[in-house]
């Protein structure tokens, strides 16, 4: 009887998508359109405001990036006069508003917990102590 046995080597970086890898943000888009750049520039300013550490983070950040552009073309349509359904900008708003949330919520629940008073006070009179030891 043959036994089953587990796979133990790691994945090749070279065995993985471009996005895994992180050279693109979408399967099959260059970058290279006004669109795929303000994507692009939402993608990293919402990663670096909350510091995505998985892949759902980095999904979720990009579900959001995009509503927000989406949102932002059909918000230049109107301004230009071109019919925009009302119902999808309203759809769009809340959806982007839900996603941004659901990234505070996690970057709230990962941020280290504030300082009580006490904790504070006494981590400021450590130096100003340690100054005054040194001039006796």
């Amino acid at each position: 009887m043959q036994q089953v046995r587990k796979s133990v080597t790691d994945i090749s970086s070279t065995n993985r998508s471009r996005v895994t890898n992180g050279t693109c943000l979408l399967m099959g888009v260059d970058g290279r359109s006004a669109e795929a750049r303000r994507f692009r520039d939402l993608v990293r300013s919402y990663e670096s405001e909350f510091e995505s550490t998985s892949e759902a983070d980095r999904s979720l950040i990009r579900q959001a990036a995009l509503l927000t552009l989406k949102g932002e073309l059909q918000a230049a349509a109107l301004v230009r006069g071109e019919a925009v359904d009302a119902d999808t900008i309203t759809k769009l708003a809340g959806q982007q508003r839900r996603a941004l949330a659901d990234l505070r919520r996690k970057a709230e629940a990962q941020a280290p917990a504030p300082l009580s008073i006490h904790e504070h006070l006494a981590r400021h009179a450590e130096p100003a102590h340690d100054a005054e030891e040194g001039e006796d």
